[in-house]
């Protein structure tokens, strides 16, 4: 019996591993076939105004994510004035080893945002970005928007979530449905928030 439980759990270890590797690899993928282009800082962005309609997208490390800016935009044309990024990054065990492994990861974090406030100025769109670190990715998320539709009290939140082919009740364990737990503490709180398909 001992041996039964124990060979269950390395094997449900092994097809998880296997099942987020696979997930990482198809998000690189989708990554390199969109074939995103650097886009230089401006040296006179526009000016952002926080009394106007804004569009706030909770995105992570890939630049996949930003498939949600552009149907935002195909979708609503011309209404939104302002576009903020906001990302949480968690800290774990690996992060306090040491302030360079913190570094790394502002830096990654850093190199995202510029990627998507570039792009935005370039085409003609007032943009910045929010970042914070936690050991709870959606509290600080949660925290960040609080701030951020204070500070843009017109804005519409935006987010993208994973879909699959064939979805179970043990894929969706394997991912935290974390656009659903921030959905709902966005709207407890009576802040809009708009949930995107991203299928790989």
């Amino acid at each position: 019996m001992t041996l039964l439980i124990t060979g269950t759990v390395i094997g449900f270890c092994i097809l998880n591993r296997i099942h987020y590797q696979t997930i990482r690899r198809k998000i690189a993928a989708a990554d390199a076939a969109l074939s995103w282009m650097e886009y230089p800082s401006v040296a006179s962005p526009p000016r952002l105004d926080h009394s106007r309609p804004t569009a706030v997208f909770a995105v992570g490390s890939s630049r996949s994510g930003g498939c949600t800016l552009h149907w935002v935009r195909r979708e609503f044309s011309e209404h939104f004035k302002n576009i903020v990024f906001m990302n949480a990054r968690t800290v774990d065990s690996q992060s306090y080893g040491g302030e360079t492994d913190l570094e790394v990861a502002e830096g990654q974090a850093a190199a995202s945002f510029a990627y998507f406030v570039n792009y935005c100025h370039h085409e003609g769109l007032a943009a910045r970005s929010y970042l914070a670190f936690g050991t709870d990715p959606i509290e600080q998320m949660t925290i960040l928007a609080e701030k951020t539709h204070t500070d843009f009290p017109d804005s519409i939140f935006f987010t993208s979530k994973l879909i699959f082919d064939h979805d179970n009740w043990y894929i969706r364990q394997l991912h935290s449905e974390a656009a659903l737990t921030m959905l709902r503490q966005l709207h407890l709180r009576g802040i809009p928030m708009v949930i995107l398909p991203m299928k790989l």
